[in-house]
């Protein structure tokens, strides 16, 4: 395969230890095209950090305000340390599903920005029935 020469062989290594894969499992990992093509890109995620900031924010529970942020490295994880100390699990679907955008629209080589890039908690707000809503969107910063 042509992709496979292309990518270092320290980077497979990082990646066998980082996910504590057997020689096995990480020969698995390495006949996937898709994961070829992921690791090139990998480099251009390390660099930006996402942040979510609340947009909207009325009869929230948790108490999420207008302004209050929430870091994201673009690898996918949270940077908690940097964030509010509470945090509603009902808002967290809706980072997820802006993360898995952003993360896609960089490996594609594609301006990160999601065209549809607002998005909200579960409640679904107190004129539907629920408590609250939370709106969040997401910012790419550059460290």
């Amino acid at each position: 395969m042509k992709d496979q020469a292309i990518t270092d062989e320290a980077v497979w290594k990082f990646m066998q230890q980082r996910l504590g894969y057997s020689d096995e499992e990480l020969e698995l990992f390495k006949s996937s095209p898709r994961n070829h093509k992921i690791l090139k890109k990998a480099g251009d995620l390390v660099n930006k950090t996402v942040v979510f900031e609340v947009v909207e924010s009325h009869g929230c529970n948790i108490e999420h305000h207008v302004g209050e942020k929430f870091f994201f490295s673009a690898e996918g994880y949270m940077l908690a340390h940097k964030g509010p100390k509470k945090i509603c699990p009902y808002i967290m679907p809706a980072m997820s599903r802006l993360m898995w955008i952003i993360q896609e629209r960089i490996y594609e080589g594609l301006d990160p920005h999601p065209y549809f890039y607002r998005a909200h908690c579960e409640d679904v707000g107190l004129d539907c029935g629920g408590w609250g809503r939370v709106v969040i969107e997401p910012k790419i910063v550059n460290r």
